[in-house]
């Protein structure tokens, strides 16, 4: 072998080693800061109301049983109360099938609390509730009945209905959630809104992207985040994706979330073709209805620009 060849076999491995190094070896570090990212919030107004802010169950339809240890007026009147809440507000309560109620109507006065409490009429509540960041969802509930209602309007039943639903009690006395009932209490207006304004979201799931975090070693990215379904149902299977100036990078595929779930993911060595992209995007990709698709995605620009 000559010099020529030598000197020619010498320059080209030192040109292959150049194009390697530049294109994968990291030669700088790049923070990024998220530049925009949707926020669905419904608020809390009136959370006074209810036992917690913005309770209500997953669906408008809602299940019960009535046990059989209940006397025909008790059974008829907790119907009649369903009726009348089905008539001013959007809610539908049907028996439930072979399934387990959503709410379980009893009247065994064996389970009646002891102790100081005086229980004028009945017991109801929520049983069983997921807390999430815009709802805090119900999944069950039960209602004790302790005396037959003397009133024209079975004023007990839907009492004890709308604690079920999660109104706490009030203190005026004409209103049907004062703690002593009468027969002339009225539902207020207040609580009718309350219950349209939170059924009138549908019960879709709601993922959101939280707690993002992205830097760049060279050409390798690494992304710190959260998926969380803040919705009223479980989530589908999503996929999660990584785009460099709107050129997907990256696919993940997501399992399905539950009701207040997350999913905490730790990204690294995602190798991005722009050494100084301008913009990242991550964004989780759907088929299923939401309630919001402005939290699905964030946006992320370097802190060198």
């Amino acid at each position: 072998m000559d010099l020529k060849q030598l000197f020619f076999g010498m320059l080209s491995l030192f040109l292959i080693f150049f194009i390697f190094t530049y294109w994968f070896m990291p030669f700088s570090h790049t923070p990024f800061k998220v530049q925009g990212s949707g926020n669905f919030s419904i608020g809390n107004e009136s959370d006074e109301m209810q036992f917690y802010s913005n309770m209500r169950f997953p669906e408008k339809d809602i299940s019960y049983a009535i046990d059989e240890n209940c006397n025909l007026q008790r059974a008829n009147n907790m119907i009649r109360a369903f009726e009348i809440m089905e008539e001013i507000t959007p809610l539908n309560f049907y028996p439930s099938g072979t399934g387990g109620p959503e709410i379980e109507i009893t009247c065994d006065e064996k389970s009646i609390p002891t102790g100081g409490g005086t229980f004028v009429a009945g017991e109801g509540g929520p049983t069983r509730i997921i807390s999430g960041e815009n709802f805090n969802i119900i999944l069950s509930g039960s209602i004790l009945l302790l005396r037959d209602s003397s009133c024209p309007r079975p004023n007990i039943h839907i009492h004890e209905l709308l604690h079920v639903l999660g109104f706490d009690h009030s203190e005026n006395e004409n209103n049907i959630m004062y703690p002593i009932s009468d027969c002339s209490q009225t539902i207020g207006d207040d609580i009718i809104n309350k219950i349209n304004f939170l059924y009138n979201y549908p019960p879709y799931p709601d993922l959101e992207l939280k707690d993002v975090s992205a830097f760049m070693s060279g050409r390798y990215l690494s992304i710190n985040l959260s998926v969380r379904n803040i919705g009223l149902k479980e989530a589908n299977p999503s996929k999660l994706v990584i785009y460099s100036d709107n050129k997907a990078i990256k696919e993940l595929d997501l399992d399905a979330i539950d009701i207040s779930s997350a999913y905490n993911l730790e990204i690294r060595n995602v190798w991005v073709p722009d050494r100084q992209p301008k913009e990242l995007k991550i964004k989780v990709e759907t088929n299923e209805p939401e309630l919001s698709l402005e939290n699905n995605q964030v946006i992320l620009k370097g802190l060198e620009d």
